[in-house]
């Protein structure tokens, strides 16, 4: 049996048959936390795999391992400047600065409409 560690609550998760390296699973105690697993040598790890709700229709995105502040994401044709604060990922309006004014990007990312 292969299991992981939730690393938010502690809980060990079994994890699915035919689960590969860097898949996601959830953990069934914390809503709606996605958890990337790892294996490295026969050992299998997790972390928590952080989400953004799009601004515009809900729709939950799973971010990459990678991803930080600053980052950009896009949905509904348009894209959003990722921000983080008290240990969560929001997705705002991308801006775009030109003569220190901003202006907001058209759904295409070509300048104001």
């Amino acid at each position: 049996m292969r299991v992981v560690r939730c690393p938010d609550c502690g809980a060990l998760i079994e994890l699915p048959g035919g689960t590969r390296s860097g898949d996601l699973v959830e953990c069934p105690n914390c809503a709606g936390h996605a958890l990337r697993v790892h294996e490295d040598a026969g050992c299998w790890c997790a972390a928590l795999a952080y989400r953004v709700s799009c601004p515009e229709c809900d729709e939950v995105m799973t971010l990459p391992d990678d991803v930080k502040p600053g980052d950009t994401v896009r949905c509904c044709g348009r894209t959003f400047r990722l921000t983080f604060e008290y240990g969560a990922y929001a997705a705002d309006e991308a801006h775009h600065e030109t003569c220190g004014a901003h202006r907001r990007l058209d759904r295409v990312g070509r300048g104001p409409r």
